[in-house]
């Protein structure tokens, strides 16, 4: 069997010939051959490089990270900006979101020791902001660019199988890029209400891309939030993310 094939079977309830042997080495092989990476630019095109490694040291590939197999327009009176500086010699992204309600705005710089962009300022820390943050991406609209997964799967071939990510769901957003886990955790004590209403709101607009996803010619669809029991214990997740999030069905015993 091919690589393709083992993933694939996995899926189906199969037993492959071996177990599937993929990885996601991304990172590693940008840090490798230091190689640029940009989190505001996405990859329009295959990387090429990047998969004939896959290809060479025997991975599977399954991740396509920063590809945009879609996009999201913001609503007409959403304005988003990204800029890009040097700030006492580190280089520096910052994200900038601007609503009717205010602005928001949140900052990475590279660390080359880590080569990576380590968050400076995380952008949302008062409940205006949360506010904010929830009209921004309430408003979102999806348009497929499925042209640009056919692209990728025909690049990776039997290599492996292309999975298409739907990002991050409400709770993934706020630990993960906007609020970090300390403040977040403290605004869903202090502010249940208003946690509650962006949690939802941010939701109900992913069900939209869940819905666009569907439909697409992607295999697997991955939904992945950086789920981490030592950080959502099982009370806060079944708040946040599972029994009353419109995405999730209800729990069922094993």
């Amino acid at each position: 069997m091919t690589i393709r094939e083992r993933i694939l079977s996995v899926y189906r309830g199969e037993v492959p010939d071996v177990v599937p042997f993929m990885l996601d080495i991304s990172h590693w092989f940008l840090h490798k051959f230091d190689l640029p990476w940009d989190l505001s630019q996405p990859c329009d095109e295959p990387q090429y490089d990047l998969i004939s490694y896959h290809r060479k040291v025997g991975a599977g590939f399954y991740i396509a990270n920063n590809a945009s197999f879609y996009q999201a327009r913001y609503g007409n009176d959403v304005r988003l900006e990204t800029t890009k500086r040097v700030r006492n010699g580190d280089p520096e992204i910052s994200w900038c979101i601007n609503t009717p309600l205010g602005t928001i705005q949140r900052r990475r710089v590279w660390e080359p020791c880590s080569y990576s962009w380590a968050i400076r300022d995380w952008g949302v820390s008062g409940k205006r902001d949360l506010q904010v943050l929830a009209y921004a991406l309430g408003s979102r609209r999806f348009v497929p660019r499925w042209d640009r997964y056919q692209a990728w799967a025909e690049e990776v071939g039997d290599c492996g199988v292309v999975y298409i990510s739907a990002g991050y769901s409400a709770m993934g957003y706020l630990l993960s890029l906007w609020m970090g886990v300390e403040s977040t955790v403290y605004a869903c004590a202090d502010w249940p209400e208003l946690m509650r209403e962006v949690v939802d709101t941010i939701n109900e607009n992913n069900l939209r891309l869940i819905n666009l996803l569907a439909g697409s010619p992607a295999e697997i669809v991955v939904m992945g939030d950086n789920f981490s029991s030592d950080i959502q214990l099982p009370g806060f997740f079944n708040r946040w993310s599972r029994h009353e999030c419109p995405l999730s069905a209800p729990a069922q015993d094993p």
